[in-house]
């Protein structure tokens, strides 16, 4: 069984929070300027994206 270390520090956590502000601030544009029903959209299959993304780099049980 191959394993996957990853290592956070100070910065890669600062830099995710960075990277979730910024997405956060365009989908409330896109929920300002365009429709709301967008800004969902998106939202939805960013959540799907990311749990797809863990799902794929979890270990076998």
């Amino acid at each position: 069984m191959q394993s996957i270390n990853i290592h956070l520090t100070g910065r890669s956590v600062l830099t995710g929070l960075l990277l979730l502000a910024v997405v956060l601030g365009v989908l409330a544009l896109v929920w300002l300027l365009v429709t709301p029903a967008w800004a969902i959209g998106i939202g939805a299959g960013l959540v799907l994206l990311i749990r797809g993304l863990v799902w794929l780099f979890k270990p076998s049980e």
